[in-house]
């Protein structure tokens, strides 16, 4: 029976289909044998397969959407817009901390207005002032009470209606009299009537004349009949009212009734 020798190096082992032909043909021919023999060589050198790599591709040119253009050039815009504000109000505060642009009265903050009505204030008492100076004036005796006496006394006051300078009058012969509460006594109206002056007081002006006694009350109310008789004729009596009413009789002081200088002789 013929018998095949194998190479050990040369041709390596053969698979199994290929042995039980090898025994079931007998002998096989060369040209067979060389190519079983390349093949299993090349086998043996061909390097494993690797799967292929899955690339992404990115396409660049692919547009870019019109409302993403829209909302970046808005973004833009505003980033710009804040900048500029920002940077514009910190340079106009800089230089109105220099006084180069703030202009005059001009309030920004709580000490600008501080200042601004303390200037106001001036400027307005400076106009009073002024005023008080370039109007006409009138001088007018005042008759006071003074060390249980009527005292005489020759005042200015800026001249003005006959009823307002007899209300300057009246209040300034009651404030010298030093009665009890004189700065809470209040000439409340004054108006006239024929020859009679009506004087309507507060009705502090009551409770002085019962705290002050009758001798400085009478000095008193003598004091403002002869003040309103010599400046302001032909006034020649006056009538008290309380309140806008007329008072109750009796008392330390009746001033219920007319009062009126005598005739001088």
């Amino acid at each position: 029976m013929p018998t095949v020798r194998r190479s050990g190096s040369a041709s390596g082992e053969l698979n199994e289909r290929d042995s039980s032909s090898i025994h079931s043909r007998g002998r096989v021919p060369a040209p067979r044998r060389r190519q079983i023999q390349q093949a299993a060589m090349a086998a043996k050198k061909a390097p494993q397969r690797q799967k292929p790599v899955q690339r992404i591709e990115v396409d660049d040119d692919k547009p870019t959407p019109l409302l993403l253009k829209i909302l970046s050039w808005l973004g833009i815009i505003l980033l710009c817009f804040v900048l500029g504000y920002l940077g514009t109000s910190w340079f106009v505060e800089f230089l109105n901390k220099k006084l180069l642009l703030k202009p005059e009265n001009r309030i920004e903050n709580q000490e600008d207005l501080t200042k601004f009505n303390s200037s106001e204030q001036e400027r307005i008492a400076q106009e009073n002032i002024n005023s008080a100076e370039n109007a006409r004036q009138i001088s007018l005796n005042l008759y006071h009470v003074q060390n249980d006496t009527i005292a005489e006394t020759r005042q200015n006051f800026i001249q003005r209606t006959e009823e307002d300078n007899l209300r300057d009058a009246v209040n300034a012969v009651i404030s010298l009299s030093g009665m009890p509460g004189a700065e809470k006594i209040k000439l409340l109206h004054v108006f006239r009537m024929s020859e009679t002056a009506f004087l309507d007081m507060s009705g502090q002006f009551a409770s002085s004349i019962e705290s002050a006694g009758q001798r400085k009350s009478l000095l008193l109310l003598t004091s403002i009949v002869r003040t309103v008789q010599e400046n302001f004729s032909p006034l020649s009596q006056v009538r008290f009212l309380i309140d806008s009413k007329p008072p109750k009789s009796g008392g330390t002081v009746d001033l219920s009734a007319p009062w009126k200088m005598p005739k001088k002789s």
